[in-house]
């Protein structure tokens, strides 16, 4: 099975991204790596560095890679971060979500 991993750069994706190439998957991260960390990623999957809204990425790494599912991590979660910036919030959190799905 190949899995993309959005946010797999990030504490709670990175950990995933491990458990996926334990078991033996096939695993392509996506991260824009803004809060994330190349260095937290298995060295067995493959990291893109490029963001979850960008539909055309999205689509070119499932065709490629023959994605069979996809985990999304890439959320922004820094709370006094999201008061000062709730339209940025809004365009990450809910607006790529939707592109992705």
């Amino acid at each position: 099975m190949s899995v993309l991993v959005t946010g797999g750069a990030g504490y709670i994706g990175s950990h995933m991204v491990w458990q996926f190439v334990d078991a033996g998957e096939d695993v392509v991260v996506l991260d824009n790596l803004t809060t994330g960390f190349d260095w937290a990623i298995s060295p067995e999957a493959k990291l893109v560095q490029g963001d979850v809204g960008d539909e055309a990425l999205v689509g070119r790494l499932i065709a490629e890679n023959k994605v069979d599912a996809i985990v999304h991590f890439a959320g922004s979660i820094i709370v006094p971060e999201s008061v000062v910036d709730p339209l940025g919030y809004y365009l990450n959190n809910t607006v790529k979500s939707r592109a992705l799905i």
